[in-house]
């Protein structure tokens, strides 16, 4: 098995190497992207964000419509629900309360999904007993974090000791 295993390792020589050159590649890839979409909405503002030659597209909210799932809404924001309850924001739109809870909180969007106005939080969350859903939210941003960055935390590694002459 020795024998098999060395024979192995001189067939795929060399393939780490072009392995790290790879994972390099991908890295200045995403940083080269990144830069040019950054130059892009500085240089070029109306085009990054879709701009029509008469302006920003209008809507309208009807106030019976939640934003964030589009259905009706049927229990009045003073009004006690069996099923569900609706929330008014500060900026006056009204959304089911699970629904401005789950943009919130899941989708880490802290601005009215209508108009973008800042969401006040603390407002939002003032039972005490609420605020385990903030941080299940954290919870999964850090996975979301550790899923997205850590194949470039491996890769780095890996570079590391590649360079490094390390197994």
């Amino acid at each position: 098995t020795r024998v098999e295993h060395a024979r192995m390792h001189a067939k795929h020589r060399g393939h780490e190497a072009m392995h790290a050159e790879m994972v390099l590649i991908l890295i200045a890839t995403l940083v080269v992207a990144q830069l040019l979409l950054v130059q892009w909405k500085q240089r070029h503002p109306r085009s990054y964000n879709f701009y029509s030659k008469s302006g920003m597209p209008t809507k309208h909210l009807s106030d019976s419509v939640c934003a964030v799932c589009g259905q009706q809404i049927f229990v009045d924001v003073s009004e006690e629900g069996i099923i569900e309850n609706t929330y008014r924001l500060s900026c006056n739109h009204v959304f089911h309360e699970f629904c401005i809870r789950g943009w919130c909180i899941v989708g880490k969007k802290q601005t009215c999904p209508y108009c973008r106005e800042k969401v006040d939080l603390k407002r939002m969350f003032s039972n005490p007993w609420e605020r385990p859903h903030v941080m299940y939210g954290q919870l999964l941003d850090w996975l979301r974090y550790l899923v997205a960055w850590q194949p470039v935390i491996i890769g780095l590694v890996q570079g590391i000791n590649f360079v490094l002459g390390l197994e």
